[in-house]
């Protein structure tokens, strides 16, 4: 009789389209020319679903032009900011648009594994 010592391991997930397709918006501290981005971005990308990371001030604003908004900004704290970095993680965005293009935006593209494409904004 013959043992096999390999098993066979759980069946792989089907891939989701939506979550692959999906590309995070980063408007933390949106200025007057936030709409006009967030539209460049829209026409950029197609048929990809938009999340949107913003402050809550400005989600009555910008919400009308994203898929899905996440209003809570950037998170103050470290527990917060692994929170949102693991958040961000798990989602697999196929691209990252950083229209802040602040010193902790910057920092977070080093902080999310594994990394998407980053593209920037020149303020």
């Amino acid at each position: 009789m013959r043992v096999s010592l390999r098993q066979r391991g759980p069946e792989p997930m089907p891939f989701d389209q939506t979550r692959a397709r999906a590309v995070l918006v980063l408007l933390l501290a949106p200025r007057a020319d936030a709409e006009d981005r967030l539209r460049a971005v829209r026409a950029g990308i197609g048929d990809a679903r938009i999340v949107l990371l913003t402050s809550p001030a400005a989600v009555a604003r910008l919400s009308p032009l994203a898929d899905e908004v996440w209003s809570e900004g950037l998170a103050h704290g470290p527990a917060r900011f692994l929170a949102l970095v693991r958040r961000i993680s798990w989602m697999e965005f196929a691209a990252i648009y950083d229209c802040e293009g602040s010193f902790m935006t910057r920092f977070l593209r080093f902080c999310v594994w594994p990394r998407p494409k980053w593209c920037g904004f020149r303020p």
